[in-house]
């Protein structure tokens, strides 16, 4: 993507040294197409690039929070049958990502 963005802007450099020759020729706006052209291809990368960085950590997020909704669901059947108490569903709870970032590193 970087040496599509040079080449656009090797255009623009050299339509703007050339500008003179530019002008006579009545060319402006025949170089600002070329630029806009060489400039669609890494804008719609960008674009692909975003929305997959932008799925990737909304799935992050998504598992985060429902191993949290899980921790909570569990919890809630163990304090309803007498397995453990709410300070230790809430400690399990509070544990369990600093664990879990230990674990990953």
């Amino acid at each position: 993507m970087q040496l599509k963005y040079e080449e656009a802007s090797q255009l623009a450099t050299d339509a703007v040294g050339g500008i003179r020759t530019v002008a006579a020729l009545c060319a402006e706006k025949n170089v600002m197409e070329m630029y806009d052209k060489k400039c669609e291809s890494p804008i719609r990368e960008g674009i692909r690039e975003g929305v997959v960085g932008g799925l990737g950590f909304g799935f992050s997020f998504l598992v985060f929070y429902f191993v949290y909704a899980l921790c909570f669901y569990v919890g809630a059947h163990f304090v309803q049958h007498g397995i453990a108490t709410f300070p230790e569903v809430f400690r399990v709870r509070t544990h369990l990502p600093i664990y879990s970032a230990r674990i990953d590193m």
